[in-house]
């Protein structure tokens, strides 16, 4: 449940919601494996990315140039701040981001 919840929270609604997953805070215990979960679902919604009105997209583009700038920089600050990129991560088209996961320390800056 709390897989598919995470899902949906975070790439099931074309991107076009305030309310969108942010940060997952996972115990150690199932760490590995839900993220790899998580890693193995990413790519399966780049393939239902376009135009949100359409009833099979499931990843719109995010809203201007502005909005992919902050996101091309926010992935440089993870890297810079020695986070990595899961899954995802990419610039697809004009306003369209493949979706994405990062994994980052909680100490790190950009988290605080």
């Amino acid at each position: 449940m709390a897989f598919a919840g995470s899902l949906f929270g975070a790439v099931g609604t074309a991107g076009q919601r305030c309310t969108t997953l942010r940060r997952l805070i996972i115990h150690e215990d199932i760490y590995d494996g839900f993220v790899k979960r998580l890693a193995d679902a990413y790519p399966l919604f780049e393939k239902r990315m376009g135009d949100p009105q359409h009833p099979d997209t499931l990843v719109g583009p995010l809203h201007n140039a502005a909005a992919v700038k902050g996101f091309v920089d926010g992935l440089a600050t993870i890297k810079a701040q020695g986070g990595k990129v899961i899954a995802g991560g990419k610039v697809v088209k004009g306003n369209f981001v493949t979706p994405t996961l990062v994994e980052i320390d909680h100490s790190a800056p950009v988290v605080q």
